[in-house]
């Protein structure tokens, strides 16, 4: 029995995953007014809530990415706990954004 547990403490394994708390992901298309319009005002609140970790993904050079949470339009914002998606939100409403950030902060 002793030699069992060795084995799995001399074994290596993947690091645990770190997630932030919160994490904001824009999902953008450079050929898109209101997309250029969303990255914006992330921008603009990114620098107000430095706390908070924002992503931004251009969906033309990676078009897999936005499969993994099944994005179909763009721009779309999507608030992620723990690695879980909590909220999301379509289109460049400013008054949207600054809610997904202050839900994020709280």
């Amino acid at each position: 029995m002793r030699y069992f547990w060795t084995g799995f403490n001399s074994s290596k394994s993947a690091a645990p995953v770190q997630f932030k708390k919160h994490v904001i992901i824009l999902y953008w298309s450079p050929d898109d007014t209101k997309a250029e319009k969303a990255k914006a005002g992330v921008k603009k609140l990114s620098f107000k809530y430095p706390n908070i970790s924002v992503k931004v993904i251009n969906i033309k050079k990676d078009p897999l990415k936005p499969l993994r949470h099944k994005i179909l339009s763009s721009p779309t914002v999507l608030l992620l706990k723990d690695g879980r998606e909590i909220d999301r939100m379509e289109g460049d409403s400013d008054t949207l954004l600054e809610h997904l950030f202050r839900k994020a902060h709280t």
